[in-house]
C-alpha cells in the first residue's frame, strides 16, 4: 500500500516518499551519516571549545564543514598523485 502522503499528492516533509532504516526522521537523506548520537558526542567535544553548550544545528555544521573538508584533502590527495 502506498504512504499516506502519496495517496493525497504530496510530499512527505523530508522531501523523500520512503523511509530508509537507521535515518533520522525528517533530515535529509544526504545527511543521512549525521546520527543522534553523532550530533551529541559534537556538541560534547566542541561545546567546551565555544564556552557554551551548542545547539543541534551548530553541531550539525560543525559536521558538515569538516565533512566538506574531508572531501577537499581527499580530492586533492588523489590529483597530487596524478601528477
Amino acid at each position: 500500500m502506498p504512504f499516506s502522503s502519496q495517496l493525497a499528492g504530496l510530499s512527505p516533509p523530508n522531501g523523500h516518499p520512503a523511509q530508509v532504516p537507521g535515518v533520522v526522521p525528517d533530515r535529509p537523506l544526504s545527511m543521512a551519516w549525521i546520527t543522534d548520537e553523532l550530533i551529541a558526542e559534537t556538541q560534547r567535544v566542541w561545546s567546551p571549545q565555544y564556552g557554551r553548550e551548542l545547539s543541534a544545528e551548530e553541531a550539525i555544521d560543525i559536521l558538515q564543514n569538516v565533512k566538506r573538508f574531508a572531501e577537499v584533502l581527499k580530492t586533492a590527495t588523489r590529483e597530487g598523485s596524478r601528477t
